[in-house]
């Protein structure tokens, strides 16, 4: 079936809605509701080929009362139109997020995303065309993230978080024994294609964080908790990844070669980053956060291409740990 304008297909739909609603429509009363909904001024000589359109290209069995001079439905007919219309923008949008989250393919809960999505493409106005898209490879590709252990009980977390559910957590660090912990789950979060749960340590009355990869078993102990009002965005406001300590966050001042600078400046190391000076030779920002091993890890990532300025305490943990490094090696 060919592809109708914009314009048509929406007083198809006005027209469809209506006669559903209503026992019998006239054509005047069409005429408004397609202005009212849609903005879209037409006379009756339209909307009676659309209502002649409609049962020769669509199969609407719209009848037509003589006595009432209207149009009706007959009692439970099926659906003639998809159930969901979008608009070219919003197909665009569906192709790009069905395309982006392709990277997570291999966890369990894809399965249930693609199954999702393409309900909503088959009951959509998708032109076969464009959902040829949706299954090319070719088309958008994203970072590949691996499956790692504890993928699995995404889903069910989900749920916990959602219905306030309190869990028993069988937790093991690493290199050390499993442990039982009482927890209000509070979100998921992704960090460098791992992740994590982040809820209260009830015996402790404090937030924590668990790497699902490390979640040995967990279930729900029947109780609920109270909404909590929890803001991640604050939480993690001055932290670097997940680690978020007690300490007051500080300002940092990195220099960094030109060449790194050209790309920090389009990807930031951190939100709250600021460039405090700029020229050929180098780029100097800074960044206020509560260093942990993470910020560590990514400043020693530059090698030689970055040098922090100040403050002197978190100089001093660099200087440490490049020359425990440096001792590791023998040059003969």
């Amino acid at each position: 079936m060919r592809e109708l304008p914009k314009n048509i297909q929406l007083r198809y739909r006005v027209i469809d809605r209506l006669l559903r609603d209503y026992d019998t429509v006239k054509t005047s009363f069409i005429i408004n509701k397609v202005y009212e909904r849609h903005d879209i001024s037409v006379g009756e000589t339209t909307i009676q080929r659309d209502i002649r359109n409609m049962i020769t290209d669509y199969h609407a069995p719209i009848e037509y009362d003589t006595s009432k001079k209207a149009y009706y439905y007959p009692e439970n007919i099926d659906e003639i139109f998809p159930i969901i219309e979008l608009l070219d923008e919003e197909i665009n949008a569906l192709l790009f997020y069905f395309k982006t989250i392709t990277q997570y393919r291999d966890y369990p809960i894809f399965k249930e995303i693609s199954m999702t999505t393409k309900k909503v493409i088959d009951s959509s106005n998708i032109s076969l065309k464009m959902k040829e898209l949706f299954e090319q490879n070719t088309l958008l590709e994203t970072e590949k993230h691996p499956l790692i252990p504890g993928l699995g009980n995404i889903t069910e977390l989900l749920d916990c978080i959602a219905n306030h559910n309190v869990i028993e957590v069988n937790y093991r660090r690493h290199n050390k024994e499993s442990k039982k912990h009482f927890i209000k789950p509070l979100l998921l979060k992704e960090d460098k294609l791992l992740w994590y749960l982040i809820g209260i340590n009830i015996k402790y009355d404090s937030l924590i964080t668990f790497g699902l990869d490390r979640i040995i078993s967990f279930k729900r102990t029947g109780e609920v908790f109270e909404k909590i009002d929890f803001n991640s965005q604050e939480y993690f406001k001055y932290s670097f990844g997940v680690t978020v300590t007690d300490e007051v966050p500080i300002e940092v001042i990195i220099s960094f070669k030109s060449k790194q600078g050209h790309y920090l400046k389009t990807l930031p190391i951190h939100h709250t980053q600021e460039i405090v000076e700029e020229n050929k030779e180098f780029l100097i920002i800074k960044v206020i956060v509560k260093p942990s091993y993470e910020f560590y890890s990514k400043i020693f990532s530059y090698g030689s291409d970055a040098r922090i300025i100040s403050p002197k305490s978190v100089i001093a943990k660099v200087v440490d740990a490049l020359k425990n490094a440096q001792a590791q090696y023998k040059i003969t």
